[in-house]
């Protein structure tokens, strides 16, 4: 919205709200935290109902309780025995009695505001309970002559901590009555078709109705608002996009001779998707406009196939090449896909080189002056890739893997180490990256198809209580010769917090299952430690891995058949879809099952519901954004922030 009063040159709406009258240092503080910094976003904040009050003159029973406004004579105060206790104010109308109920006084005041003998006018809720007709701290307490600063129709605003909705009304009252006419900036025309009021007198109407008739005016007020907002949002992202644009492209010329032939000395046949995803992005890589790509596919499509030909290509035009990866585990594992994948004899010679936070300094520096010397080629490594003393002699591509897992600022911090086009993976991209693709200046490369002979996997959502049937599927599953993972959400025990623990869990299942093997992999491991369990994993020399999330990605053992995620109420729709992932790689039928204890959130019945109804990651992604939000597009949060204010108001 600001975008387009600046346009219009309205540099008034645009001031802090602490300039204005009425807001001090510490209402100012408080609107701030609400995100409201300017005139316009107080005049934004735009009530969530409306209280009518109706003037009556003879009191009907019949239809209380009801907000009501009276004029009153007071009778006597009746003071009770201790000021823990109300005090009750006898007041008549028309001879009907109405007690006045009011849990806090001071007598001063109670004097001035109910001065026995005399009219005053009273406005709230009046409430009848078959012999009483009472009226609890009313609204309003005012003298006759006084009584027309009683609103008819009181906006009701929604809740900002330390401001009352007096106060909001009050100050956003004062600036709408001093608002002067803005110059409009749609096409007379283009109003009239719509039956909008200006913008000026939109708020006007929605902050200060007359009467019950401008119920129907109230909602074209509003409809134009959140259009104004949609409109200035899109030409916001279009001049983002426009900027984007005219960055200098990181144009690479490689060989695509030494492509071909790598696709076609593969142990596999790449799918249609595949091809096609590899096509989009080295059409991109070779243009003249900056890359800035998601590439979406489900856990096991082969989308880390595609971007390791697309890092060769990058490479063979004498460029560097980052991939960063959320676990040393999953670093470690593309350096094997990479090592399969180089095995031709024209490329033998490529310099890989992995960094990580594990390394030893003697190690660290040899790797950070092969790195900033241009010798290697390929740098593999983890969050130590974006560290200062990280420095690239030509860095032309960036691929960030499991993206989720990894803040704005990180992946920011790796592109600005060179010239850089970027390809950022996942399963289930976080809300902000999927809502740049729809609203932002990020393509979007899908991979649906998945290899031949792979199946779905059966999800089931069960309650703890039925941990023994569980038992019993386990036991079957794996007197077949097939492997379980159990995961849970804490390592140990932690005071006041009742979820399972991997600790806990083991040693359970070691007695529930004495003739098979358990294994116990968690984040507290060494990184040694944690490759030998899931080496006796993969070589079945375990038949259940109790674990962590540390398995989450990274992990790749096609006798795995069954997931039983514990208190899966409390993991997101990503960690929910990733681990799931960790099953289904093999051609046996695969099963997962979502366990909980105790009563379920709306929000978690909706997170558990969309994993037992789909396994596709866009759609679980898509559905996560609607739940947490799309973050701020321009900013840094990645979910939980939205886009649009106005548009739940409609």
């Amino acid at each position: 919205m600001k975008f387009l009063l600046k346009s219009v040159g309205q540099e008034y709406l645009l001031k802090s709200v602490s300039t204005l009258k009425g807001i001090g240092p510490k209402s100012s503080e408080r609107l701030s935290q609400a995100s409201v910094k300017s005139v316009i976003d107080l005049l934004l904040i735009l009530p969530r109902k409306y209280k009518y009050r109706d003037l009556w003159f003879k009191v009907e029973k019949s239809l209380l309780p009801r907000l009501v406004t009276l004029e009153v004579s007071i009778k006597r105060h009746i003071y009770p025995k201790s000021r823990r206790l109300p005090i009750k104010i006898v007041a008549e109308k028309a001879g009907t009695v109405i007690n006045i109920i009011l849990f806090s006084f001071n007598k001063a005041l109670l004097d001035n505001y109910y001065p026995v003998g005399q009219n005053i006018v009273i406005s709230g809720e009046l409430t009848f309970d078959g012999s009483n007709l009472t009226m609890i701290h009313p609204d309003y307490s005012l003298k006759p002559d006084q009584s027309f600063k009683i609103p008819k129709i009181e906006p009701i605003y929604p809740s900002i901590s330390g401001l009352g909705n007096r106060v909001l009304q009050k100050v956003i009252g004062y600036e709408i009555n001093n608002f002067n006419f803005i110059t409009e900036w749609y096409p007379k025309k283009f109003i009239q078709e719509k039956k909008w009021p200006s913008f000026s007198k939109a708020l006007k109407m929605i902050h200060m109705p007359m009467d019950k008739s401008d119920i129907s005016d109230i909602r074209k007020a509003r409809e134009r608002l959140v259009f104004d907002e949609f409109y200035a949002y899109h030409l916001k992202m279009e001049k983002f996009r426009r900027v984007a644009k005219k960055k200098i492209g990181y144009e690479v010329r490689g060989d695509k001779s030494l492509i071909n032939n790598l696709i076609n000395n593969l142990s596999f046949k790449l799918t249609d998707d595949q091809l096609n995803a590899l096509s989009e992005i080295l059409d991109d890589v070779e243009s003249e406009t900056k890359m800035n790509r998601l590439l979406q596919g489900d856990v096991g499509c082969g989308k880390t196939i595609v971007v390791l030909l697309v890092a060769m290509f990058v490479v063979s035009g004498g460029y560097q090449v980052a991939i960063m990866a959320p676990t040393e585990v999953l670093a470690m594992q593309h350096v094997k896909s990479l090592e399969e994948l180089i095995k031709i004899k024209e490329i033998n010679e490529l310099k890989v080189t992995v960094l990580t936070g594990s390394d030893n300094p003697r190690e660290r520096t040899r790797k950070l002056f092969s790195i900033s010397s241009g010798k290697v080629k390929i740098v593999i490594g983890t969050h130590a890739l974006f560290q200062k003393k990280v420095h690239f002699n030509n860095l032309r591509l960036a691929i960030i893997d499991e993206q989720h897992k990894f803040g704005v600022m990180q992946r920011f911090r790796l592109e600005k180490k060179g010239d850089v086009n970027s390809i950022i993976m996942s399963a289930t991209p976080i809300p902000r990256s999927l809502a740049l693709t729809v609203f932002g200046d990020r393509d979007l490369t899908i991979i649906k198809e998945k290899p031949k002979n792979r199946l779905d996997i059966q999800t089931f959502v069960i309650s703890r209580k039925k941990i023994k049937q569980l038992l019993n599927k386990l036991g079957k599953q794996m007197s077949k010769g097939q492997q379980v993972y159990w995961v849970c959400p804490l390592i140990e025990e932690a005071e006041n917090i009742r979820l399972s623990n991997s600790n806990d869990r083991f040693a359970y299942l070691k007695k529930e299952f004495s003739e098979f093997k358990i294994g116990l992999i968690h984040g507290q491991m060494s990184s040694e430690d944690k490759e030998c369990e899931l080496k006796k994993y993969k070589d079945r020399e375990v038949d259940i891995l109790v674990s962590t999330t540390v398995i989450e990605v990274g992990i790749d053992n096609p006798n795995a058949t069954v997931i039983v995620i514990e208190n899966a109420n409390r993991f997101g729709l990503s960690q929910l879809h990733q681990l799931r992932g960790r099953v289904g790689r093999g051609r046996e039928k695969s099963y997962c099952f979502l366990m909980y204890d105790g009563n379920l959130s709306d929000q978690a019945i909706q997170r558990l519901k969309t994993m037992r109804e789909t396994q596709d990651g866009f759609e679980i992604a898509e559905r996560d954004m609607a739940l947490r939000g799309s973050g701020d597009l321009l900013g840094t949060l990645q979910s939980g922030h939205k886009i649009f204010k106005l548009s739940e108001v409609v």
